[in-house]
């Protein structure tokens, strides 16, 4: 048995979002303040012992609603917050839904829902409860909203109702009396928070060592040993003791440890070791981790000399182990299903421990007791994500419907399922090989080669500085992959940029590379031949409009590529348009390019070219470019020598473009819920 899938409603940003659980990992990305970890909190909103709601866990847009709500008002309702549970029941655990069943019809193959519903008790004595205050003299409140503030707890609570998987959407009729009993049979959460605040020096401080961790495990979960008579006469007797026995009880959790890379050849085992007063000699407290110093079998540090990742690393695993002895230890009615969701474990963790850490999570909990244990994590690291490809949900920011900003999940394993496999194969080795935090950025650029993504940075300190407060992914793949995108790019719904070259070349033969004035020249770039704006002509390509330079089938997608810019030279001109970056710059900067004391940029041609008409001047630049420039070179030349040129006219649009796209969501407030921390 285990959990389908779940839905939560007007939590925070999150409006309505339908998440597919994999039975194994699940992983959660997306940009700061997207709602992932909302995801994860609700889960422990719901199960707590007691509602942890406050009224700015409701979405923005119900905020007003309470204001307007009248029991007299037909249709007049006030916002609740829910999240339906969806489970796939096999034969050995049917006994436990009985009660979840929506009628005789049902069958196995079926999933069983409940839904949790965080609404209030009695909407018609809430109300006169708010009025009541209201005639009271003083100024509060100044609304119901503002009312129930201090008194959510009191007027609203949890219920549980079953659901007919024929008709999802379908207020359910049927409220459970013994839903939270029912449910806390069914499904175990346990939720490994990202604030994890481990010390590293300051003991004093707030931070938990390891030594604390280790020993709740001890206390609550190993065997104790038998102490002598004399124990307490005998303190380092019993030490030695103690000693013997922790080594022998956490064999298995250092065992563990082993399967993530620790402590590897150069890192210092961990050993766990009994320092005793005679006042905690039976108590756990009494325990200290330490690491054996290299080289040595005698000299130990406590565990505050360790750094924090392997720190991080060891209360990670220790927890998930303690998570899973603590359902194990339920001896009636022990529940099928345990949701373990960790936040963020990359903390502390460098990139090669990362992957290691997701690759082996599934073997941490083994054996027939492990029967049900899924996992859900939030990340922000890219080595974790690219690990498995179908286990990513990406909670996509949606700002641009309305007032109120609010999230979609997508679920990759369906795009996964739907791509072809050739595209599918190219997007997954690029990504594991570049390690992009595409799933993590307010906007993607898709650049045309090695100089363009050398010089974005630059491009946009110089010519676009309010790109600098957005989180850019730049990705070099040049006009012959860039189209490889577009599938991933339509389906996560991001924002995007593509940067790439005209590429003219001769109609006839072997298409050889020309200037963009030839006639009937036609592009070589697949991307603007089959994405946007799906052109093959370059006269065709130079007179397409502004609006024909975004992705008819996404306004968040647009192409920047050269255009027509007037170039003079020796009382000649004439429109033309470079074939690639070096050439626009060099065309739209023509005197600054061809001066001598700029001939460290390495556009300068010959002395007889600059000497004669504009024609031969500009065949002399494209020639040189093509054949002899060291583009990288140039590159790292425009970045270390600060002068003034200008930002050719395609890219200088293109870049206001993503910075107009992005400004609207940088300029709007905070969603519901508070910061990214509480939202993300």
């Amino acid at each position: 048995m285990h959990l389908q899938s779940f839905v939560v409603r007007n939590f925070r940003r999150l409006r309505e979002i339908t998440i597919d659980l994999a039975t194994d990992a699940t992983v959660f990305v997306g940009a700061n303040n997207s709602g992932k970890t909302s995801a994860m909190h609700i889960f422990e909103y719901f199960l707590a012992k007691s509602a942890k709601f406050s009224v700015h866990d409701f979405g923005a847009e119900s905020w007003q609603k309470f204001d307007v709500f009248d029991p007299a008002v037909e249709n007049s309702a006030l916002p609740t917050i829910t999240l339906d549970l969806w489970f796939s029941v096999d034969d050995a655990n049917l006994h436990r839904v009985i009660d979840l069943l929506p009628d005789l019809e049902w069958t196995q193959s079926a999933p069983v829902g409940v839904r949790l519903s965080f609404e209030p008790k009695d909407p018609i004595d809430l109300y006169a409860n708010f009025r009541t205050m209201c005639d009271e003299p003083g100024s509060w409140p100044m609304g119901l909203h503002d009312y129930l503030r201090k008194r959510l707890s009191t007027e609203y609570h949890v219920a549980y109702y079953k659901l007919d998987h024929r008709d999802k959407d379908k207020q359910p009729a049927q409220r459970l009396e013994r839903g939270k009993e029912i449910l806390h049979s069914i499904i175990r959460v346990d939720l490994l928070q990202a604030q994890r605040h481990l010390a590293d020096e300051d003991q004093l401080g707030r931070g938990e060592d390891l030594s604390r961790t280790l020993g709740r495990y001890y206390e609550h979960h190993l065997d104790k040993p038998e102490v002598a008579p004399d124990a307490l006469q005998a303190l380092s007797d019993s030490e030695k003791n103690l000693n013997a026995h922790f080594a022998g009880v956490f064999g298995s959790v250092v065992g563990q440890l082993n399967k993530l890379g620790y402590p590897g050849l150069t890192n210092p085992e961990l050993v766990i070791k009994a320092e005793l007063g005679g006042e905690r000699l039976l108590t756990s407290s009494g325990t200290q981790v330490h690491y054996v110093v290299p080289g040595s079998t005698a000299i130990t540090l406590p565990d505050r000399y360790n750094g924090l990742g392997f720190k991080n690393l060891i209360y990670m695993v220790v927890e998930i182990l303690a998570a899973h002895q603590a359902r194990k230890s339920i001896a009636v009615a022990r529940p099928p299903v345990h949701l373990i969701m960790i936040e963020e474990p990359e903390s502390h963790l460098h990139a090669q421990l990362q992957q290691v850490f997701i690759r082996q999570l599934q073997t941490l909990v083994t054996g027939p007791d492990a029967a049900g244990t899924q996992f859900v994590l939030t990340t922000h690291s890219s080595h974790i994500v690219y690990e498995n490809f179908k286990s990513i949900r990406y909670f996509a920011r949606i700002d641009d419907q309305g007032p109120f900003h609010y999230s979609e999940v997508r679920d990759l394993s369906v795009f996964y399922g739907e791509t072809a496999d050739d595209t599918r194969k190219f997007l997954l080795q690029y990504l594991k090989l570049t390690h992009c935090d595409l799933f993590f950025a307010d906007a993607v650029i898709l650049a045309e080669g090695n100089v363009e993504r050398l010089l974005l940075p630059l491009l946009i300190a110089k010519f676009c500085p309010r790109l600098e407060a957005s989180h850019l992914t730049i990705l070099e793949l040049g006009g012959a992959f860039s189209h490889r995108f577009k599938e991933l790019v339509h389906f996560l719904g991001l924002r995007c940029l593509i940067i790439t070259d005209i590429d003219s070349v001769r109609p006839e033969g072997h298409h050889k590379a020309c200037t963009t004035d030839v006639a009937g020249a036609i592009t070589a770039n697949p991307t603007l031949k089959t994405w946007i704006p799906c052109e093959q002509t370059i006269d065709a390509l130079l007179t397409a409009g502004p609006a024909r330079l975004v992705d008819p089938a996404s306004a968040k997608v647009r192409v920047a590529y050269q255009t027509l810019h007037k170039v003079s030279w020796n009382g000649d001109s004439k429109e033309i348009a470079g074939r690639t970056f070096e050439e626009a710059l060099a065309f739209e900067n023509l005197e600054w390019s061809q001066d001598d004391a700029n001939k460290d940029f390495m556009l300068q041609v010959g002395q007889a070219a600059r000497d004669g008409e504009l024609g031969p001047l500009l065949q002399a630049i494209f020639d040189k470019i093509r054949d002899t420039l060291d583009k990288t070179a140039f590159a790292l030349t425009l970045i270390e020598k600060d002068v003034n040129w200008n930002c050719p006219a395609y890219l200088q649009e293109g870049l206001n473009w993503l910075a107009d796209q992005l400004h609207g969501t940088d300029a709007l407030p905070a969603a519901a819920g508070g910061g990214d921390e509480s939202a993300s």
